[in-house]
């Protein structure tokens, strides 16, 4: 639908907009039960004001050409005799597409993730997503491995890969666990578009609607929303500055006999707490008194700023209890979506026969460019490099917030992206991130990481990884006055 706008004219813009809408009415253009734009969105269309779309549809409706419906929006009602006679007995009027959406779907899940996702179309200092830096991808090793593979693989590289994954990349990770002492072969190796993918895989191959899933409290949103969104129950383990408290734990096992326990052991999201050696062995020796398998989520590992490296805890599994999800997301790139799973072989081949359903298999340009990369020896470089930069970052975020708030505890994890920051329980956090937002900061509420979203949290998640240096010290100034104008309106 086309129109118009000449400001310049005498005649008012409402009526410009309803006058060409009426034309294209009497001319059949816009046929009976036509959707039109929304007012808002017609109104952005044309660069005016909502109140001049509204006036133009509200003449309309007084002449009988247009009618609105909640569900439906605004469309069009008249028609003249001859198409009422030719109308077919048959015609269905506008489709309700939320009516026919599943059960399942009816249920509204958060897009939170989906505007953490989208923060390169705002100007806002963002510390809200767990996005690696921009600045510290590895450019020209990576334009190194594109010539390279462009003169060596060109054919191959833009063909299909297995389900599973680039039997040379899985090779690569299979050099990479090993230095994670985590010893396996190529066949406990799928490769995912990030483990999101290989999480939701998992949870669609054992869960059923209704088992429990044990979870750390509070742990990430996106496995959260993913358990909810299939149907199970999520119960919330406690945890302490060494992680899951296995004495809780091992409570709930008896009571609840859960289908499996989440667990994120290192630099947790979104605390940044690591859980210690004594924990890792007293939860395998648990999981394998009660046979209750574990999804180890191990994104941060990689990058440990200090202290001593501590094994995965499928390094410690010696029966086969533990399904490990890793990726490149977090250290290279979110943008090359590349992820992994280990499990027994016989489970990968069952995740095998649900990932030929939606993707066939992950992204053949991708795989070709990291197993280049590893081959070339920049991985271990690169995590040098970002390291030292992310130190620094968090060191920094630290300081600015010692320097600007009394009120504010928090935790410096020894690694990962996060600081988990607690305000006192008089702050108003919804009003705080309005506030927050105004003045260009974002961030993630804490009650985003807590099952169902029940928890009455007074904790924040800032990421220190993808701002920048300056936009770190800006931001947290900025957070503070956020704090402050709050704090005055309420007195």
């Amino acid at each position: 639908m086309k129109i118009n706008i000449e400001r310049n004219s005498k005649t008012a813009l409402y009526l410009q907009i309803k006058n060409q809408i009426k034309d294209m009415i009497y001319l059949k253009r816009l046929p009976l039960d036509y959707i039109l734009p929304s007012e808002r969105e017609l109104a952005k269309t044309l660069h005016v004001n909502r109140s001049t779309v509204v006036k133009a549809y509200e003449e309309l409706k007084a002449e009988g050409l247009i009618d609105s419906q909640i569900g439906k929006g605004t469309y069009i009602v008249f028609c003249d005799e001859n198409t009422l006679k030719n109308k077919s007995p048959s015609f269905r009027k506008h489709l309700f597409w939320d009516e026919i959406y599943s059960k399942n779907s009816k249920n509204n899940h958060n897009d939170v993730i989906s505007r953490i996702m989208d923060i390169g179309n705002n100007k806002i200092i963002s510390f809200a997503g767990g996005i690696p830096s921009p600045d510290l991808f590895p450019k020209s090793e990576f334009q190194k491995v594109q010539i390279k593979l462009l003169k060596d693989e060109v054919e191959n590289m833009f063909l299909h890969s297995p389900v599973t994954g680039y039997k040379e990349l899985k090779k690569e990770i299979k050099n990479l666990m090993l230095n994670r002492e985590v010893r396996i072969s190529t066949n406990n190796i799928m490769i995912t578009s990030g483990s999101q993918q290989g999480l939701d895989l998992i949870v669609r191959a054992f869960v059923n609607p209704n088992d429990i899933i044990l979870v750390e409290e509070p742990t990430f949103f996106g496995a959260i929303q993913l358990f909810e969104a299939l149907g199970a129950e999520i119960v919330a383990v406690p945890v302490d500055e060494y992680g899951i408290k296995v004495d809780a734990l091992e409570y709930l096992i008896n009571k609840l006999k859960p289908k499996f326990i989440y667990s994120i052991p290192n630099f947790q999201n979104p605390t940044g707490i690591t859980m210690s050696l004594e924990r890792r062995y007293e939860l395998i020796s648990i999981i394998e008194k009660y046979g209750i398998p574990i999804i180890e989520d191990d994104p941060y590992g990689e990058l440990r700023y200090e202290g001593k490296d501590l094994p995965p805890l499928k390094a410690l599994d010696k029966n086969d209890y533990v399904i490990y999800l890793s990726t490149f997301s977090k250290v290279i790139s979110l943008g090359l979506r590349v992820g992994w799973i280990v499990a027994p072989e016989r489970v990968i081949n069952k995740l095998g026969s649900f990932k030929q359903l939606t993707d066939l298999h992950v992204n053949t340009l991708s795989q070709y460019m990291i197993c280049e990369f590893l081959k070339q020896g920049c991985y271990e470089n690169h995590i040098k490099k970002i390291k030292k930069e992310y130190t620094f970052k968090r060191d920094l975020m630290v300081n600015e917030l010692e320097k600007n708030f009394t009120e504010i505890e928090f935790y410096k994890p020894q690694g990962g992206f996060y600081l988990w920051c607690k305000l006192p329980n008089n702050v108003d956090l919804n009003l705080l991130l309005k506030k927050s937002i105004k003045n260009k900061v974002n961030y993630i509420p804490g009650n985003f990481f807590y099952a169902k979203n029940k928890e009455k949290s007074n904790f924040i998640r800032l990421n220190f990884t993808y701002p920048k240096r300056k936009e770190i010290v800006t931001g947290i100034k900025q957070l503070r006055n956020s704090l402050d104008e709050i704090t005055k309106k309420e007195m």
